[in-house]
């Protein structure tokens, strides 16, 4: 079997290109015969490049995309992977981090499945809500034109969740095709547990690291720190940068708590270890229903928690089975968040000295991303044991 991971990525290390390097390595260790394709636009970040060095793999291809034209970048990704897939031979799986739908991309995957290939796509959002939400209304219409043409010629679907898997078996017009829910992870060896903070029940800081957008909620958390009227002092530390912050900014500054919410940028390495070693409870997303989904699969809750910090979060998460104790669960609406709620989680988990290496064994036993890619691949293999049946 012939894998091609293929994923239209950023220039730096965020999270997406730290998880989608994570996916591979353990793949290409199940699946020797694997290539990673990489569309960036521009050269990528001296820290992402390290990474990918890292990995000493010759199987990861960086294609820039700068030299494409802006309108005709979709065509030219598409006609370098025909190329590809035209070179090879045998049983072939193309796994895309879904690009979302247009007239290229279904010419693609039609010409490999005439050919013998497979295609299995992988889906974080319920799409056609997030591009209405974010007013991407070109890829809108084109996602609406060709979503169901699209879902039609693929082979099998992967989703973060179960109701994103419903609303993609639903749009392909087939509810019997072959998907796997299988929620995001973590390397947790890449990452350090936390040295735990003193907490003297008069200071709690709060940190939230984020490529801030809407559906983080954070202006709820603002709103709520604003209502406050305990007598702990809470600090929220934003580390990361993003289109909402210069919102949450004027938010800020028109509730007077210029002193009370701090922005640090985007920080990596040591920097962002110290703010983990300084605050007492993470900030997961608190927004996911502004984009219309009730369940999440946030990339940064599995950090927290193989970090071993406490969090918030305001979404059902599958891989964190009803009462885990160092989640705080609140309601996925625009009620700002109960500040008093807050300070009582978090007497009662830092309470345990022990919380941080209990959250990280719990990361180690069912975040980790050997045991998300075992799960990937035996799923590849149904498909491709389906397709030789048939």
């Amino acid at each position: 079997m012939k894998l091609l991971y293929v994923a239209s990525v950023t220039n730096r290390l965020d999270g997406v290109n730290k998880k989608i390097l994570a996916q591979f390595k353990y793949l290409s260790n199940m699946i020797p015969d694997s290539e990673l394709i990489l569309f960036i636009r521009g050269a990528p970040s001296n820290e992402l490049r390290d990474n990918i060095n890292y990995l000493q793999s010759d199987q990861i291809e960086i294609i820039d995309t700068s030299s494409f034209g802006r309108l005709s970048a979709r065509r030219a990704k598409m006609g370098t992977l025909m190329k590809k897939f035209n070179a090879i031979s045998g049983n072939v799986i193309f796994y895309f981090r879904y690009p979302l739908a247009d007239r290229a991309f279904l010419r693609l995957i039609k010409a490999i499945k005439k050919d013998g290939g497979i295609v299995i796509t992988e889906h974080q959002s319920i799409e056609s809500r997030e591009l209405l939400s974010n007013r991407r209304l070109l890829l809108f219409l084109n996602e609406y034109l060709f979503a169901k043409k699209v879902r039609k010629e693929i082979s099998g679907f992967v989703s973060v969740t179960r109701e994103i898997a419903d609303y993609e078996l639903a749009r392909s017009g087939n509810n019997h095709k072959p998907y796997l829910v299988n929620g995001n992870g973590i390397e947790v060896s890449s990452v350090p547990i936390r040295k735990t903070p003193a907490f003297d029940g008069k200071n709690l800081e709060l940190l939230c690291v984020a490529q801030v957008a809407k559906w983080h909620g954070l202006d709820r958390l603002v709103k709520g720190m604003a209502e406050y009227k305990g007598n702990m002092n809470v600090r929220l530390h934003v580390v990361g940068d993003g289109s909402e912050v210069p919102n949450l900014k004027k938010l800020v500054s028109d509730l007077e708590l210029e002193n009370s919410v701090m922005f640090h940028g985007f920080k990596m390495g040591k920097e962002l270890d110290e703010f983990f070693d300084k605050c007492h409870i993470a900030i997961g997303s608190l927004g996911l229903h502004r984009i219309g989904v009730s369940e999440g699969s946030i990339l940064k809750v599995r950090e927290y928690c193989a970090r071993g910090i406490p969090f918030i979060y305001g979404s059902m998460d599958k891989d964190f089975r009803e009462g885990f104790p160092y989640l705080l669960n609140v309601p996925p609406d625009e009620t700002p968040i109960d500040l008093d709620a807050v300070s009582s989680f978090a007497y009662r988990r830092l309470s345990d000295t022990e919380h941080s290496v209990k959250m990280r064994e719990y990361a180690k036993e069912n975040l980790d991303w050997l045991i998300k890619m075992k799960r990937l691949v035996e799923f590849m293999n149904e498909v491709l044991e389906s397709k030789v049946k048939r």
